[in-house]
């Protein structure tokens, strides 16, 4: 038998071709079987640690936030941290969900206590007369009571020295037959319409004791004065040696102010003594309580 050398040599003189089939084939691998894919168990889900319930709101002293016991939380009086973001609505809000413990409800405001009434104001008008002379109206008789009177009037009727009481009241003592009277009782009733619904009152006695020529000259004159008639007895008491006199008389019946003859250069003076008298009445009667 020859040896597998001799015939390697002898195939290789002959243009033979080697062949490896000689040699015993291979086995064939058989295929890996592919493993099938194994399902990833899904993980179980891990239990949430419950959280711990947040303490509720106490109302132990004064706060913003509103409980829905009504009471308010109370302030640690620090100051809020800034987390840099952007500052929370006016009205209130957070744009996230309001939290259940807290009332939305806005609570009223307590209603204002009503204002106490201011004490009444005498609202006088523009005074007539702008100047006025301290020494005027400084004649004898001021500080006293005004005496009393009882006259007739040129309608057959009858004034008093209460008839007026609680006025101011201007007396003028005058007569028909004296001239500077006659200038001087109109200036005085031009006050008196100003004044009257204030509070003041302008009684002019005269001296005469017939009624003709003083209505004929109050008629004439348009005077709204009131009038008294038979006067001379009642003007001797006061002892002056000047006519036309007059007193300017507080709400109480004090003479406050005394004129003593015809002083045009005193009406100034006289509007202003009648002004401050009628304020005064005003505001003693705003502490009563009491209207004109």
């Amino acid at each position: 038998m020859r040896s597998p050398r001799v015939l390697v040599v002898v195939g290789l003189l002959g243009g033979c071709t080697f062949s490896t089939s000689s040699r015993p084939p291979e086995p064939e691998a058989k295929p890996a079987v592919e493993a099938e894919p194994v399902a990833e168990a899904e993980p179980k889900p891990v239990a949430e640690p419950e959280a711990e319930p947040e303490p509720p709101l106490v109302a132990s002293g004064p706060g913003e936030l509103t409980a829905d016991d009504g009471g308010t939380e109370p302030s640690d009086g620090g100051t809020e941290p800034s987390d840099g973001g952007t500052d929370a609505p006016e009205d209130g809000s957070d744009g996230g969900t309001a939290d259940p413990r807290i009332s939305t409800t806005v609570q009223p405001k307590d209603p204002a206590p009503p204002k106490a009434k201011p004490s009444a104001s005498l609202e006088l008008p523009r005074a007539l007369h702008t100047k006025t002379d301290e020494t005027c109206g400084k004649d004898p008789g001021v500080g006293e009571p005004l005496k009393a009177f009882s006259l007739p009037t040129p309608d057959g009727k009858s004034v008093s020295s209460g008839t007026f009481k609680g006025r101011v009241l201007v007396v003028n003592f005058w007569g028909t037959w004296c001239k500077p009277c006659l200038k001087e009782l109109p200036e005085f009733d031009q006050l008196y319409r100003r004044y009257r619904k204030h509070g003041m009152t302008l009684l002019a006695i005269a001296t005469d004791e017939e009624p003709e020529g003083v209505v004929d000259f109050a008629d004439k004159r348009k005077l709204a004065a009131k009038l008294a008639i038979g006067g001379e007895t009642y003007a001797g008491k006061y002892g002056s040696p000047k006519f036309p006199f007059t007193f300017v008389v507080d709400y109480k019946g004090i003479i406050r102010a005394a004129y003593r003859g015809y002083k045009p250069e005193c009406m100034g003076q006289l509007e202003a003594d009648i002004r401050e008298q009628l304020e005064i009445r005003a505001e003693a009667k705003a502490k009563k309580g009491t209207k004109e």
